[in-house]
């Protein structure tokens, strides 16, 4: 295609996430070939808008588009998608969340049908099903039977793993020629050297971090299916084997006060330390020792990606598309999810077992380099967009 087809991605937050890093990697990478606009809700002092506002790439401020439902506001985000879709007449419209898969996918159908000679293709990807979180039976239905009411006004969905692909066609949310595997993958990242790394790293907790320092860290939201309150657990059992180990958690989100509330009951303030949000926080990875990721829910994380190009091991909750990259004992150690007793062996396992450590690392590397190409991914999702 020519740059003069008009790319409009439509997102519900501008915070530090892996939805966002998808939007502005796919932004950045696409810029030449269409004329490329974000729209998304939240802060406009939000990392994703600093960040494409620093790549020339324009953006709009959807106002009423928030995380939560809300009625009135929902409502309002509806019609201000249909302006916004007269007002930019874009040629594909990439849709990313499911609040804004649902309420964008209805609001294009609207537009189509207002307007003449003029019918974009409407894309969503599913960055994992919301309806794979823990939640009430009825609850699960309502999302499963929106899920499917929206997939009928979408073109195409892009599943970020295999796993996502397989619960789409387990509840019928749309027809298998509507389904496309595109697993997320990342480009060259420039790491800092481990000294520099943890320099920076103790800066950011507040304290000077020995080279005898066991760090464990996790990166994502703050939500209650990124488990954290088990990987919390975890490092309070790993106490008395390896008294010298911290766990630094980057990300913010609902669940900070629920997790400093824990912190501060099971008395890990001096272990535990919640960094927030960092913009570009993978190139701090090679000051860790382990990443441990003890999600409860995911569609397929960037975080293990990241941590196989710096050299870190893993242990990672076998949830989603994780097992699509991480294999037990060859690129990672795989537990059960909500298992804090498991965290805690594994965690123990890979401070005790450098070797093993090592050949996991070279084993996700490998995996990572070899099977999850970034070209590959922004090339396969430029073909959705043509078929």
């Amino acid at each position: 295609m020519t740059a003069d087809k008009k790319l409009l991605f439509v997102i519900t937050q501008p915070v530090v996430g892996g939805a966002q890093k998808y939007v502005f990697d796919l932004a950045k990478n696409l810029k030449d070939k269409y004329q490329v606009s974000v729209a998304c809700g939240g802060s406009v002092a939000g990392h994703l808008f600093k960040a494409l506002a620093g790549e020339g790439i324009n953006t709009v401020h959807i106002r009423s588009l928030a995380r939560e439902v809300r009625v009135l506001g929902d409502l309002k985000t509806f019609f201000e998608l249909i302006k916004l879709f007269r007002k930019e007449r874009p040629d594909i419209i990439h849709l990313n969340s499911s609040k804004v898969g649902f309420l964008g996918a209805l609001a294009a159908f609207f537009y189509k049908l207002t307007t003449n000679n003029h019918e974009p293709k409407t894309i969503f990807t599913a960055h994992g099903w919301i309806f794979k979180e823990d939640m009430p039976g009825w609850k699960r239905r309502l999302a499963v039977f929106l899920e499917r009411k929206a997939a009928l006004f979408k073109d195409r969905i892009i599943c970020v793993s295999r796993d996502d692909f397989n619960q789409a066609l387990k509840r019928k949310i749309a027809p298998p020629r509507k389904l496309y595997v595109i697993h997320n993958a990342v480009g060259e990242t420039k790491f800092l050297s481990r000294k520099n790394a943890r320099a920076e790293v103790g800066r950011m907790i507040g304290r000077e971090i020995s080279d005898d320092v066991f760090i464990i860290t996790n990166l994502g939201r703050l939500y209650a299916n990124k488990g954290l309150n088990y990987l919390i657990e975890a490092v309070q059992e790993t106490r008395d084997k390896i008294p010298n180990a911290i766990l630094i958690i980057f990300g913010d989100g609902p669940e900070r006060e629920n997790l400093k509330s824990q912190i501060s009951n099971l008395k890990l303030a001096d272990s535990v330390f919640l960094a927030g949000d960092v913009p570009e926080v993978a190139k701090y990875l090679v000051a860790f020792d382990t990443l441990a990721l003890s999600s409860t829910k995911e569609g397929f994380p960037y975080s293990i990606l990241e941590a196989g190009l710096a050299g870190v091991p893993v242990v990672a909750t076998d949830v989603g598309g994780v097992n699509e990259v991480i294999k037990d004992g060859e690129t990672g150690i795989l537990i059960e999810p909500k298992n804090s007793q498991a965290l805690t062996e594994a965690i123990l396992k890979l401070e005790s077992d450098r070797e093993l450590a090592k050949k996991l690392t070279r084993g996700l590397k490998k995996t990572v380099t070899q099977e999850f190409s970034f070209e590959a991914m922004i090339q396969k999702t430029e073909w959705v967009y043509k078929v």
